[in-house]
């Protein structure tokens, strides 16, 4: 006789809700789980051992086409090295002795956010849309470090002894180029932007790199402070954009090169730096077809209505100077702005001359002048120099830009940068000189690798002979 089994303290009602609630509840159980168990990438290549664990199962060897899914731990072994890919584009080359994990992903349009980690080893990076859409939404732990990710191409490093032994192999030295940033922002008050060279924008922050070609943008009520090598400030006031059109320091202290900026619309505040006392023909401020010559000074260039009658208003070019003296130049004329003097070229009237006073709306400016905010130059630009290559964690940042945070305190990389954190230490130093052992990494690059042309003799045995991976290689 089968057994039933009906509480007698509920009513038939009372029954159905119940079952009800459970179906849903079980339903919602089984979509989470369905959920988890989505794919977040694959393996794209796999030489060697290749395992990947999730958590409560044992590691399992995995081939190209094998999915990833959260929480997965991948582990190359000895001479193996894999490349994955993940559903934003994101691309990760892990090298041999690698264990890495992806805690997090989400690329869904506007929850883009993903969380990696490095236990040991070593990684390099092209990623993908999530650093795009949310620079703030990709991050990287390894060791006692955390790394911030803003779209970038980038390798990371847990030394051991490793490092220093690749060395020997006698690869070539193929530097970066190291003087690619020529700028940071110090101060980022409300919305500020950073508009590449190709369109591309991104949020800028304390220390954000800044590369010739590169523009500040800024929004409603915000301003930006922007830090040069050659230890220039300018302040980018609100609703403006402001150009590094051609900016190159040379020379240990900055103090040689080019200084050719452009307000595009709005305003600016600068305060010349070591370049203009040294070499004051070459720093230029380019508003509309009108040239600022600097000669070492404070100066604002901002954009106004000039009106030379009621009716015949024309948007202009102003220029006050408040430290030294400016030239504005425009259609072959020159005209020289004493201290305390203001200056308008007006292209719709051919008007060349200085004002009686200040305008209003110059006077009236809010954003401070970059002599009242002080810029600590030395965390925005010093380097440090190792003395060989220590246990630690290394990076290089070869396009984008990477905060690399330790317990107490952080620094700021951008393209051709690179930076250390040693073992103990709270803080990471921005290296002098790039570590060899990345730049001459022979693991492929994610973004440029291709299965049918890679030479497995030249990467797993830099510097050696054919014979010595007879039994490996096949």
């Amino acid at each position: 006789m089968p057994l039933s089994f009906k509480p007698q303290w509920l009513s038939g009602r009372t029954q159905r809700r119940t079952l009800t609630a459970l179906i849903f509840a079980l339903a919602a159980a089984c979509c989470s789980v369905s959920a988890l168990a989505q794919p977040v990438g694959e393996i794209s290549y796999a030489h060697g051992l290749t395992s990947v664990q999730r958590a409560g199962e044992d590691p399992r060897f995995v081939q190209k086409g094998d999915p990833l899914n959260p929480r997965d731990v991948i582990s190359t072994s000895n001479r193996g090295f894999a490349v994955v890919s993940l559903k934003d584009g994101t691309k990760i080359t892990l090298r041999p002795n690698t264990t890495f994990a992806v805690d997090r992903f989400s690329h869904g349009a506007g929850e883009e956010s993903a969380l990696f980690r490095l236990v040991k080893g070593g990684i390099r990076a092209f990623t993908g849309l999530i650093s795009k859409r949310n620079p703030q939404g990709m991050q990287l732990t390894a060791r006692a470090a955390t790394m911030g990710i803003r779209g970038t191409s980038f390798d990371v490093r847990a030394c051991e002894g490793d490092c220093a032994e690749e060395l020997k192999a006698g690869r070539k030295k193929e530097g970066l180029p190291s003087d690619l940033v020529v700028a940071r922002v110090a101060v980022a008050l409300g919305t500020v932007t950073v508009v590449a060279a190709n369109g591309q924008t991104r949020p800028a922050a304390k220390g954000t790199p800044l590369v010739n070609g590169e523009s500040v943008r800024t929004g409603k009520g915000s301003h930006a402070i922007i830090a040069f090598r050659d230890q220039t400030k300018v302040t980018v006031t609100a609703e403006s954009e402001f150009k590094l059109e051609n900016v190159k320091f040379t020379g240990a202290k900055a103090d040689s090169g080019n200084f050719v900026v452009r307000v595009v619309r709005g305003g600016a505040r600068a305060l010349t730096g070591l370049l203009a006392k040294s070499q004051p023909e070459n720093v230029r401020v380019n508003m509309l077809t009108a040239v600022v010559g600097v000669r070492g000074t404070g100066v604002d260039a901002m954009f106004g209505l000039d009106c030379v009658a009621p009716s015949q208003c024309a948007q202009s070019a102003f220029v006050h100077t408040w430290e030294g003296a400016v030239a504005l130049e425009a259609g072959g004329r020159s005209l020289l702005i004493p201290l305390g003097q203001t200056g308008v070229f007006n292209p719709k009237f051919d008007r060349l001359t200085l004002v009686e006073q200040r305008p209003q709306f110059m006077i009236d400016e809010p954003a401070p002048r970059p002599d009242a905010v002080p810029v600590d130059f030395e965390n925005l630009f010093g380097v440090f120099r190792l003395d060989g290559f220590p246990t630690g964690l290394y990076a290089i940042v070869r396009d984008g830009h990477i905060e690399f945070f330790g317990r107490a305190g952080s620094i700021d990389l951008g393209p051709g940068e690179s930076g250390y954190l040693a073992d103990g230490q709270d803080t990471p130093v921005r290296l002098a000189d790039q570590p060899p052992f990345l730049l001459n990494d022979p693991y492929p690059l994610p973004d440029r690798f291709d299965e049918q042309t890679i030479r497995l003799l030249e990467v797993l045995n830099p510097g050696g002979s054919a014979g010595d991976l007879i039994c490996e290689v096949q």
